[in-house]
């Protein structure tokens, strides 16, 4: 395989590898559940350092890497935004962003399978295979998150080993059991690289919702127009041709602008709520978890169980909120 299209391949995975980071990253902004917060987190720096090895590579090779991201990937991450916002109950938006980050690991996964496909050089395809066995694992974890083979994952991080505790026997009395359960101590010391880099963004929220406000406004366009030809035939004989086309253009054209105005709006306002939120979280909420709670049960009682540590996390945090000093 020459030099110019190994390059091209390891282009275009690249881009997906970029994808997937920015991705689980505004993943991670919607969400209030604090535990998937830090395994996305940790997902999207896992691909950050992905693409700075295939950027390396690349390099290596003698090409260049791509720069900035589609406009289809804006547009795609702001709509996960915008959803999510728009989306009653924190289980239900959990169920969402799950379901998206899906829909892109599945092209992830299948680059991954095209780019060593090829015949790769032993050092590059050492890279890439490693990175793959990687994407595996996370893909799988996320399926587990999501429901698969009768069989669910459900995640919460608490705040010291009592509210772990506490929720504990909670899901013990609601008959699910110890072998079910997971702990994980994350402080002090635990190895888990967070991203630092960009979430939501309110230029791609504005982008995804002028987008979607446009394609609204152009379907109610095109019923205008028909609207306005029908009447035609109702009262308004005198007019001409052109002057009805005239109209109806009119008339298209400003429910198309219209819809493009306000959900570019409804998107800065979702985006500038999101940011704000999702600093707050990263700034405390997230470095004050201590304890790291994994539950294994049957899609059946999942919900139970989101429930119960859901509660217990409420609980817990308006607990150490009154109790703390001002």
């Amino acid at each position: 395989m020459n030099n110019q299209r190994l390059v091209k391949a390891l282009g275009y995975l690249y881009r997906i590898v970029e994808a997937g980071e920015r991705g689980y990253a505004v993943a991670a902004s919607n969400l209030s559940n604090r535990a998937l917060k830090i395994l996305f987190q940790t997902f999207a720096q896992q691909r950050a350092n992905f693409k700075e090895q295939l950027s390396g590579e690349i390099q290596r090779l003698g090409g260049h890497v791509p720069v900035s991201s589609s406009f289809l990937g804006m547009v795609h991450r702001g709509r996960i935004d915008i959803f999510a916002a728009l989306t009653i109950g924190a289980e239900n938006v959990e169920k969402l962003i799950l379901k998206e980050v899906m829909i892109g690991e599945r092209v992830a996964l299948g680059t991954y399978e095209n780019t060593l496909d090829r015949d790769l050089p032993p050092d590059t395809r050492e890279i890439v295979a490693r990175q793959f066995e990687e994407v595996r694992r996370v893909v799988h974890q996320v399926r587990l998150m999501r429901g698969r083979n009768g069989k669910q994952t459900v995640v919460r991080l608490y705040d010291s080993k009592a509210d772990a505790e506490r929720a504990l026997q909670s899901l013990k009395k609601a008959g699910i059991h110890a072998n079910e359960i997971e702990m994980e101590d994350l402080n002090p010391g635990k190895s888990m690289e967070l991203y630092s880099g960009r979430g939501t963004t309110i230029l791609e929220t504005i982008v995804s919702g002028a987008v979607g406000g446009s394609i609204w406004g152009t379907m109610a366009g095109i019923l205008a127009a028909i609207g306005i030809f029908q009447m035609a035939s109702f009262g308004l004989e005198n007019m001409t041709p052109t002057t009805l086309q005239f109209i109806a253009a009119i008339s298209a054209l400003g429910l198309v602008i219209g819809g493009s105005f306000i959900g570019g709006m409804l998107g800065l306002f979702i985006g500038w709520g999101i940011a704000g939120a999702d600093r707050y979280a990263n700034t405390y909420s997230l470095k004050s978890g201590q304890i790291l709670m994994r539950v294994n049960v049957d899609r059946a009682v999942a919900s139970v169980a989101w429930r119960i540590m859901n509660q217990v996390a409420m609980e817990s945090r308006v607990l150490h909120a009154s109790t703390s000093p001002v």
